[in-house]
């Protein structure tokens, strides 16, 4: 049996969403470069899949920009994968779970996403 490499790994929803976006006409990857804070030859290499740096930190550097920006989602780093925006927003304003160890999970996580506008207020406030 044939073990998985990162390779064979599918590659993210954002990234489909990306590739997306840079197929369109009168789309340029410098303007979404632009639009994402990031430069024009990461875009290039993220398009073509050649991209050297850890998937992760690109991840989470840009991943909710492109869903935001390009597919109306939010991406969520604890679902590992897109949610509407109110889908979010029920997640971080929801009181505490009690009872359920995975809800708990996710609200301690919402909480602490760098998504969360109440947790960038607060590390804000701490500066």
């Amino acid at each position: 049996m044939q073990q998985a490499t990162l390779i064979d790994l599918p590659d993210p929803e954002w990234m489909d969403v990306l590739r997306a976006e840079a197929e369109k006409p009168n789309t340029t990857k410098q303007a979404i470069a632009d639009a994402l804070g990031v430069s024009r030859t990461a875009i290039s290499l993220l398009i073509a899949g050649k991209y050297t740096a850890r998937t992760d930190k690109v991840t989470r550097k840009i991943a909710d920009k492109v869903m935001e920006l390009y597919a109306h989602r939010r991406w969520c780093p604890h679902l590992h994968r897109s949610i509407t925006p109110t889908a979010c927003a029920e997640h971080r304003s929801m009181p505490m779970p009690m009872s359920d160890p995975v809800a708990l999970r996710h609200w301690v996580a919402c909480k602490n996403c760098p998504q969360n506008p109440a947790s960038k207020k607060d590390q804000t406030d701490a500066v």
